[in-house]
């Protein structure tokens, strides 16, 4: 017994429930769930994470606040810990963290995490879990297009359907896709019922060696994308045959292309060019919130039963630290915007409903915040930092 040695076998207990969770995340499917709860205890963090995947073939870790803890002080400390290791705080009480499919051993690794420095579990075997749930089958019926204008009008009142909004196409016939950085787009082929996504992953390759040597050796790794190496350009194309066109066919490729464009194409273009990957867009809920923009939120969860006298009451009648205020809403309602598109485009119209929810209220937020500012300019009374409240003006 004097050669046991705790902390290593704890260790080596939680490696083990990570590559098991792991493994159960990656053979997860649309309609599947798997949950890891922390067993009941009289006293001390509680808490569940509920394992999903997103319309958009994304792996969804979700954390209701309300299975925290029940004293408040703590429930902040776990809140305010969570957001630092880079979960996102929505304003229904949920917490998600979510990457993509080939990246799920990270996020068994940020579960471990939380579970071991945030929730204070002390050994897997205090957890207690629910295995995948299947989805059951359903019976799909589709259209067999006769024309490749028949296939193309199927494809954008799809996509309508999806997005709950006009889709434009272009000159060209293309569909512009919501990619962000990297513009790609949709179109239906002439000469055969098949529809393509493409994009131009990077204008100009430093060195055309090099650029194909990636594509010769690296492409296998994105089942089912092409890269083309065509003199200095580098692009992506995915095809779906559609002979019988079904909506749930153009859904689950449009899915795995955004996932394509969001998660695999900077970590390409980082590796053609010599660049740094790009930083995901910053939120202000990646870092904490200060005190009262957070008190706004939480007083206030909908944006609209405060009053601009009472937002420049919490604010301290700070005019700086309100402008600040006004940018962070911003940045979060153009983010939330930005995420309710994906979602509407994956056909996930939960999250897109959750995105929108968020969207309104940052807005909201954005208003209060703007009448509040302009009591605080108008009336003179703007704090300056450091101003000595007894001080005359000359």
């Amino acid at each position: 017994m004097s050669d046991f040695d705790f902390d290593a076998t704890v260790d080596g207990a939680w490696r083990a429930f990570r590559a098991d969770l792991a493994d159960r995340l990656a053979g997860m499917a649309i309609g599947n769930s798997h949950t890891v709860a922390q067993s009941e205890f009289p006293e001390g963090p509680h808490g569940v994470i509920a394992f999903t995947v997103t319309r958009a073939q994304r792996v969804r870790a979700t954390v209701d606040a309300g299975d925290l803890h029940t004293t408040p002080e703590y429930l902040r400390e776990q809140l305010d810990a969570m957001v630092r290791a880079g979960w996102r705080l929505l304003r229904d009480g949920r917490l998600i963290y979510e990457v993509g499919q080939r990246r799920v051993d990270k996020l068994a690794q940020v579960a471990v995490d939380m579970l071991r420095d945030i929730w204070e579990v002390v050994h897997p075997a205090f957890l207690e879990h629910s295995g995948p749930t299947p989805r059951e089958a359903t019976i799909a019926v589709g259209t067999i297009p006769e024309t490749q204008l028949q296939l193309g009008r199927l494809v954008v009142e799809a996509l309508e359907n999806m997005a709950g909004r006009r889709i434009v196409v272009d000159d060209d016939g293309d569909i512009p896709l919501p990619t962000g950085r990297t513009p790609s787009w949709l179109r239906v082929l002439a000469d055969e019922a098949t529809v393509e996504f493409f994009g131009t992953v990077v204008d100009v390759v430093p060195n055309g060696s090099t650029a194909a040597e990636f594509v010769a050796t690296e492409a296998p790794r994105w089942p089912g994308i092409t890269l083309v190496l065509h003199q200095k350009t580098l692009m992506a194309f995915q095809t779906i045959e559609m002979t019988a066109f079904h909506r749930e066919n153009l859904t689950a490729g449009l899915g795995r292309w955004l996932q394509f464009m969001h998660d695999e194409a900077p970590q390409i273009i980082s590796a053609i060019t010599g660049a740094e990957t790009p930083e995901p867009p910053r939120t202000a809920e990646s870092d904490l919130l200060p005190d009262p923009l957070q008190t706004l939120i939480v007083l206030d969860e909908d944006g609209t039963s405060l009053d601009a006298h009472e937002v420049a009451e919490i604010c301290r009648h700070d005019q700086s630290a309100i402008l600040r205020y006004i940018r962070t809403s911003q940045e979060q309602y153009l983010e939330w915007s930005s995420s309710a598109a994906l979602a509407d485009a994956a056909d996930d119209a939960d999250e897109a409903a959750a995105c929108r929810h968020e969207e309104q209220a940052w807005r909201a937020t954005t208003d209060q915040l703007r009448a509040a500012l302009r009591i605080v300019a108008l009336r003179g009374d703007g704090k300056i930092a450091d101003r000595d409240p007894h001080a005359t003006t000359q």
